[in-house]
């Protein structure tokens, strides 16, 4: 015959460094979605005006994000999108590993319509390389090789 073990019930000493972080935890609060929405466009608008002040900080204004809560059950930090016209969105995040950077990702929807692409924005020269390649389309990405067919690599848009 089994037995089944039950461990027993052992508090930490009141003093100890495992009381101490348990009493942490349990008073420490999450933000609620709403602040989570908050957070994501306030940390969008002050990355786009101090990492592209002479572009992007002059043309978006800070109010132009919304923002987005995390979805835990898939690690997708918070986040804050920015609609520019003619179908472009500026999306924002930071990064959820070690070093918490801002990643600014630039959506353009295609010429054949059936999707977006997305580039990815180190810096405003990336920017402003991007947006040369975007003006004789009027800010749609033409695939290489594209021949108007099903054959759209890019991101279906909805």
């Amino acid at each position: 015959m089994t037995e089944t073990l039950t461990p027993p019930a052992i508090s930490p000493a009141a003093d100890s460094p495992l009381a101490l972080l348990f009493d942490i935890v349990a008073t420490t609060a999450r933000l609620t979605t709403d602040e989570e929405r908050d957070v994501a466009e306030t940390a969008a608008a002050d990355h786009i005006y101090t990492a592209y002040p002479d572009t992007l900080g002059q043309a978006v204004d800070h109010d132009a994000w919304t923002g987005y809560p995390a979805l835990r059950d898939h690690s997708v930090q918070p986040s804050a999108v920015a609609h520019l016209d003619g179908g472009l969105w500026l999306h924002h995040t930071i990064t959820a590993d070690a070093d918490y950077r801002d990643v600014l990702t630039l959506l353009v929807p295609c010429t054949c319509g059936h999707g977006y692409v997305e580039s990815l924005l180190e810096d405003e020269n990336d920017l402003l390389e991007l947006l040369e390649e975007l003006l004789p389309t009027g800010g749609h990405a033409v695939h290489s090789g594209d021949t108007g067919g099903p054959y759209c690599a890019s991101t279906p848009a909805r």
